[in-house]
C-alpha cells in the first residue's frame, strides 16, 4: 500500500509501484537524523530516483509576483531537498524505510541519480522552469503531466531512458519552449519516434529552439499509435505480475533471507527481471506462458533474451523433487551463460506445469552473473551439455 503523508505523496507514491512495483518504490524514507529524506525514493540495479512532491495553489496576483511565489514554493523547495538528499545519499550505503526495513544502496561508483520535482498547484497558468536548478539537472512535472510520464513510462529502464534523452536533449544547447504543455507533450514525441528525439526534432539540422505545442499529448494519447503499443504490450504486465508474485515472498521472509545484510543473489534476480523494459517484457511473458501452458511440448526447459546482457531460463520440473530441479536449473543457466555471446547475466526460473502437481506447487530462481568466462568454464559447460542432452531438449526465443 503507498505511503505518503499527503494526499499528493500518497497520489505520487502510488504512480511510483505501478510503474516501479512496491519491492523498489520507498516512500518517505528516512535519512540524516531519522529525518524524511525526499517523499519517495526508487533504487533499481543502478539507478537511484529522488522524488519531491511540493503542492502550492497559484494565486493570480496580476503580476509576476504570484508566479514568483508558486515558483519558490512548488519548485525551488523540491530542488533544495533533493539535492539536499543527493548529498546525503553519497556518503550513505543503505536507507531506512519509513517501516524500518533496511535498503542497500548500489555501489557508489556505479550510481546514477535521477532528479524529480513533482510540482503541483499551478494548473497550466505558471511556465515550469526545469533543467539545471543549482546541482544537477531535474525533471519537473505539474499535474497534467505526472501521469503521463509516470504511466507511459512504467518500467525503471523505460522511464530513466526517457530522462537522459531528456537530458542530453536540454544539455546540447537546443532551447525548449512549452507553448502552454509540459513534459507530456516531450513524452508524446519520444514515443512517437522510436523513442528517440533525433529523427522528430532534426537534430542533424542543429537547432537553436524547439517549440512545443501543447496538443502532443492530448493528439498521441487518443490516437490509434498509442491504441496500437497498449495492445502490443498487454501480455507484458504478466511478467510484472511474476516479479510480484516472487517480491512477496521476499517480503513475508516465505522464500528469501531477510535478516542477511547483503543482497541476496534471489533479490538481484528479481532487479535483473525489473530492469527489463516494457517491450522486452512483452516477448518474454508470451515465451513464458507459452511454455508453460503448451502441453504438447515435449521440451523441459525454454531460454529467451532479455535486455542488454541478460538471458532467461525457465524449467518445468516437479516439485516433489525439488532439490533435483533447482540443480538442473542451475546448470542450464550455466549452459546458457556460455553459449550465447554478449550475455553475462541470466536467470532461471523453475515451477510446475499447471494442473499436474500432486503436492502443491512451487517455484525456485537461479541468478548466475560472470562477467568472464574461462577455459575451465567452457569444459564444464560442454560436461553438462552432454549429460542434460541440452540442444535436444530446450527451445529458443528472444526480444
Amino acid at each position: 500500500m503507498a505511503h505518503g503523508i499527503t494526499p499528493s505523496e500518497k497520489f505520487v507514491a502510488a504512480l511510483c509501484e505501478r510503474s516501479f512495483l512496491r519491492l523498489w518504490t520507498h516512500p518517505n524514507p528516512k535519512g540524516k537524523k531519522n529525518k524524511e529524506l525526499c517523499d519517495c525514493l526508487i533504487v533499481c540495479g543502478p539507478h537511484v530516483v529522488i522524488i519531491s512532491v511540493k503542492e502550492c495553489k497559484y494565486k493570480d496576483t496580476g503580476d509576476k509576483t504570484g508566479w514568483e511565489r508558486w515558483e519558490k514554493a512548488a519548485i525551488e523547495k523540491a530542488a533544495s531537498q533533493i539535492y539536499g538528499a543527493e548529498r546525503w545519499l553519497q556518503t550513505a550505503d543503505q536507507v531506512v524505510r519509513h517501516d524500518g526495513r533496511r535498503i542497500s544502496l548500489p555501489a557508489e561508483a556505479e550510481r546514477k541519480y535521477h532528479r524529480i520535482s513533482v510540482s503541483l498547484g499551478g494548473r497550466g497558468h505558471v511556465p515550469i522552469k526545469w533543467g539545471n536548478l543549482g546541482s544537477g539537472f531535474i525533471h519537473v512535472c505539474d499535474e497534467y503531466s505526472v501521469g503521463a510520464i509516470f504511466g507511459a513510462l512504467d518500467t525503471i529502464t523505460d522511464f530513466v531512458e526517457f530522462l537522459s534523452a531528456s537530458e542530453a536533449l536540454v544539455t546540447s544547447g537546443v532551447q525548449m519552449l512549452f507553448a502552454g504543455g509540459g513534459i507530456e507533450d516531450l513524452v508524446a514525441l519520444y514515443l512517437l519516434h522510436g523513442r528517440s528525439f533525433d529523427s522528430s526534432l532534426r537534430l542533424d539540422k542543429h537547432p537553436d529552439m524547439v517549440i512545443m505545442h501543447d496538443d502532443l499529448w492530448k493528439g498521441f494519447y487518443k490516437s490509434d499509435d498509442y491504441k496500437a503499443i497498449q495492445k502490443e504490450f498487454k501480455d507484458s504486465y504478466i511478467w510484472d505480475h511474476l516479479i510480484e508474485h516472487y517480491a512477496g515472498d521476499l517480503l513475508t521472509d516465505g522464500m528469501f533471507d531477510m535478516h542477511s545484510k547483503e543482497v541476496t543473489d534471489n533479490e538481484l534476480a528479481l532487479v535483473t527481471m525489473a530492469l527489463q523494459p516494457r517491450g522486452h517484457r512483452a516477448v518474454l511473458a508470451k515465451a513464458f506462458m507459452e511454455f508453460l501452458q503448451n502441453l504438447e511440448l515435449k521440451v523441459a526447459s525454454r531460454a529467451a533474451k532479455g535486455y542488454a546482457d541478460t538471458a532467461f531460463v525457465f524449467l518445468i520440473g516437479k516439485s516433489s523433487d525439488r532439490e533435483y530441479r533447482a540443480r538442473e536449473l542451475a546448470l542450464r543457466c550455466l549452459v546458457i551463460r556460455g553459449r550465447l555471446a554478449g550475455v553475462t547475466t541470466v536467470v532461471g526460473i523453475a515451477t510446475d506445469r499447471p494442473g499436474t502437481s500432486e503436492i502443491g506447487y512451487s517455484s525456485d530462481i537461479v541468478y548466475i552473473h560472470m562477467p568472464e568466462w574461462t577455459v575451465e568454464n567452457e569444459t564444464q559447460v560442454a560436461g553438462i551439455q552432454a549429460d542434460l542432452g541440452y540442444f535436444q531438449n530446450a527451445q529458443w526465443s528472444e526480444q
